[in-house]
């Protein structure tokens, strides 16, 4: 792995020891359990957008669980909605989504840290085409940085990620843990043209302490153009969203008015 130096980008922060680097990765794994539903400001950079659908520039986005989305522009107006949480569950549909056995990760519990992180993750059902980006999955949930159990030795070349260095932090007034990294033989990202880290580059990412999710991707060295700066913004958690909030209104539910 040819991985280039760089200068430290926390001079004042100890080496991460093993116990530092374990509470990372465990971060990592935690996002499905750490929140009810979200409300995040996204900013999509150009490479990554979709003009065509108005996912451009910075979005917010109300998330429920894995079973509904509805997404703003910055002027407020809806430029995408979706929910599964009333899709058909007949014969065709088991027969043809892994989501129809795969269970949400509020029906199945982890293995926890002594912190009530995830030490041991089960295999759980994914976003499955509920997101307009798909590259917003690592984000939301960083997994791929870490793998689903630690490795049997704390030794860098057998997790997914090396951590060359590690810092508790506030990000735009919330608690986060961020991350020096470089990408190992055994990582593999979520989605086979996107990686939260990629190869060859040394790269910052900030999970938040209180969500698990990346607020931020920046890479600092390697080869270029390799990864847009990724940037999120926690503005709710586990706030109420009715069924309403994800579902297009059909013309039958509109009340009668009668003159």
């Amino acid at each position: 792995m040819d991985v280039p130096s760089a200068p430290l980008y926390f001079p004042g922060s100890p080496e991460p020891d093993s116990i530092a680097r374990r509470r990372f990765r465990a971060l990592a794994r935690s996002a499905p359990w750490l929140s009810t539903s979200l409300k995040v400001e996204i900013y999509i950079p150009d490479e990554l957008g979709d003009p065509g659908r108005g996912l451009t520039g910075t979005v917010t986005a109300k998330i429920r669980q894995r079973e509904g989305i509805a997404v703003h522009n910055a002027a407020g107006a809806l430029v995408f909605q979706k929910e599964t949480f009333s899709a058909q569950r007949s014969r065709d549909y088991v027969a043809a989504s892994n989501a129809s056995w795969k269970l949400p990760s509020t029906l199945i519990t982890p293995v926890y840290t002594t912190d009530h992180l995830v030490l041991r993750r089960p295999e759980i059902a994914g976003f499955d085409g509920l997101l307009p980006l798909e590259y917003w999955a690592a984000v939301l949930d960083p997994v791929e940085i870490a793998g689903t159990e630690p490795a049997a030795q704390d030794l860098a070349f057998d997790h997914p990620t090396y951590i060359h260095e590690l810092s508790e932090i506030m990000h735009e007034g919330r608690p986060a843990l961020a991350a020096v990294l470089s990408s190992g033989h055994t990582y593999q990202a979520a989605l086979a043209d996107f990686a939260l880290v990629p190869a060859g580059t040394r790269t910052l990412l900030v999970l938040d302490l209180g969500t698990g999710v990346c607020l931020l991707r920046q890479r600092l060295s390697g080869p270029a153009p390799a990864a847009p700066d990724l940037r999120l913004r926690i503005l709710a958690q586990d706030e109420y969203y009715i069924n309403s909030h994800f579902q297009k209104v059909h013309w039958l539910d509109q009340p009668i008015v009668r003159s």
